[in-house]
């Protein structure tokens, strides 16, 4: 395991603990079942990469407190440093809520996880014929 971390910690990545409702937890396992996903940290970095493709920080504010808000399950996730980031200019914008909370709020605007279309480049930089 220290290895695996070691690992992660080379490729810059962040390890974070959320604290976060059991309704929002099971959210999470569900999309990972249905998208057959190998684990949670998957599903998060998927839910973090549509929502900063598709909203700005400013777009982005925190939903009203679940019902089961006082049963909170804390999760530890290690992600790559830019989602990180995002994270917290999320947790920054909504006046210093904490970084479960900005996690939810991703997950209150993301509410599907298939891969956005791309743009495939066309010709690539060293490709072009002058003529």
């Amino acid at each position: 395991m220290r290895r695996k971390r070691e690992a992660l910690y080379a490729a810059d990545f962040v390890q974070c603990k959320f604290n976060i409702p059991a309704s929002f937890r099971k959210r999470l396992s569900d999309y990972k079942s249905a998208y057959k996903m190998r684990g949670v940290e998957q599903v998060v970095m998927a839910m973090l990469d549509k929502a900063m493709t598709n909203y700005s920080i400013e777009e982005m504010r925190v939903p009203p407190p679940p019902s089961d808000g006082k049963s909170d399950k804390q999760i530890a996730i290690h992600l790559p440093r830019e989602q990180h980031a995002f994270l917290e200019a999320i947790a920054y914008r909504n006046r210093g809520v904490t970084l479960g909370v900005a996690l939810e709020t991703v997950g209150a605007y993301v509410s599907e996880l298939t891969p956005s279309p791309q743009q495939l480049p066309l010709i690539g930089e060293g490709d072009a014929v002058s003529g």
